[in-house]
């Protein structure tokens, strides 16, 4: 949910064609809590100013992934449904299935990296798998060039949008009841208020990170973690940012 090092909208854009970007609160993400699911919903709508304030929008649509995509390419005549690869086991099962299905359409369906520094296969065990203890997966990656982060870029819009719903209708604050008023003040949603937090954890909190890390009532991390869920700031661009970091003297990136 983010415009910059975005490789799935970038390579949708060098086609040279227009770009419908979609969200969908499809199965997978139905089966989630209260919480992540009402965080999701934040992160999409955000999703969706940014996109507006790039002239383009956000698609909202509540159902099953492969019907609501199957019904958006007949609305649309799209040739094309790209997404970023997510890697738990539901995710994997339904894009597999989005994925065959809309090949029998004979729709292009493709799936692009993004959410990862190195996709899995890229950082496989000598006897093949993945890594189960970290230092050997450490050292077999921390050598390895992480490529530059891409530019935002500007896409095309078509020349008629297909409806969207509003996901104020959805109702995902409701499951919150009052959790939601007390979880929210803590949340950092969208791609430049985590633009802001990495900025902020660079010119400060990361020159002692190696002490500060492990004591509880300090903010000695960089808190990403809820960003990088939902795919609002990228593995490299804060990757490259601690690189910065670390050149400029800064002990503990």
């Amino acid at each position: 949910m983010r415009l910059g090092d975005n490789p799935t909208l970038s390579a949708a854009v060098s086609t040279g064609r227009p770009v419908i970007p979609v969200f969908i609160l499809d199965e997978v993400v139905e089966s989630h809590g209260a919480c992540p699911k009402w965080r999701m919903g934040l992160g999409a709508e955000a999703f969706g100013a940014a996109l507006a304030g790039a002239g383009s929008r956000l698609i909202f649509r509540r159902g099953k992934a492969l019907e609501t995509l199957r019904a958006l390419v007949a609305e649309t005549g799209a040739g094309s449904v790209w997404w970023t690869r997510a890697y738990d086991p539901d995710s994997i099962a339904r894009d597999k299935a989005v994925k065959a299905g809309l090949k029998d359409d004979g729709v292009d369906a493709h799936s692009h990296a993004g959410h990862l520094m190195f996709e899995p296969w890229e950082a496989e065990t000598k006897t093949g798998g993945f890594y189960k203890v970290y230092t050997p997966f450490w050292k077999a990656v921390k050598d390895r060039e992480v490529a530059a982060p891409l530019p935002a870029p500007t896409l095309s819009a078509p020349d008629a949008w297909p409806a969207s719903e509003d996901p104020a209708d959805w109702g995902l604050t409701d499951a919150m009841r009052r959790g939601a008023e007390v979880v929210r003040p803590h949340l950092v949603v969208g791609e430049e208020a985590a633009a802001d937090r990495l900025e902020a954890f660079i010119e400060g909190p990361i020159s002692d990170y190696a002490e500060a890390r492990d004591i509880p009532g300090v903010q000695g991390t960089s808190r990403l973690s809820e960003n990088l869920t939902y795919g609002e700031i990228s593995p490299r661009t804060c990757w490259h940012a601690g690189m910065r970091a670390l050149q400029g003297g800064a002990s503990g990136a």
